[in-house]
């Protein structure tokens, strides 16, 4: 996959290949988990949640379960942006699912863009890999979100 050079400069790659459970991955601005995982300390997840509630996280951009290839969150402005590029793109653009046009045709995702792509590897029946992607805005305009 050849990444824009926005979500490229954005990217922070983790890979997991550890027998320990994935930690959780928090906001640097906020704090909150946007990457649910384990407490290093105690070894319970931490702030005992399933899913990051997005609505109140307000540098969300983006959660994308790669093996699914769905989003568990699009903010709505990334989402209108997508839908523009897909216009822009006509024909070229018909096989590309919306994950596809945000990481390798948008020329700008947030202000201050920061995304962490974690993977974690282990072995069930065979080698398993699991890879989470978030995408968050450290400089988000909050008048919009007012």
């Amino acid at each position: 996959m050849t990444y824009s050079d926005a979500f490229a400069r954005a990217l922070h790659e983790i890979d997991w290949e550890f027998e320990e459970p994935a930690p959780a991955l928090r906001c640097p601005i906020t704090g909150k988990v946007v990457l649910v995982g384990i407490d290093p300390v105690d070894g319970s997840f931490v702030d005992d949640i399933d899913e990051p509630e997005w609505e109140e996280i307000p540098t969300a951009l983006f959660s994308f379960v790669s093996e699914v290839g769905e989003f568990n969150f699009l903010h709505k402005d990334l989402e209108h942006k997508i839908i523009e590029k897909r216009r822009e793109l006509g024909e070229e653009a018909e096989d590309m699912d919306d994950f596809e046009i945000l990481s390798e045709h948008l020329e700008t995702i947030g202000n201050a863009p920061l995304i962490y792509s974690l993977t974690v590897s282990g072995f069930a029946c065979g080698p398993i890999s699991s890879t989470c992607i978030v995408g968050l805005d450290l400089a988000p305009d909050v008048e919009k979100q007012a």
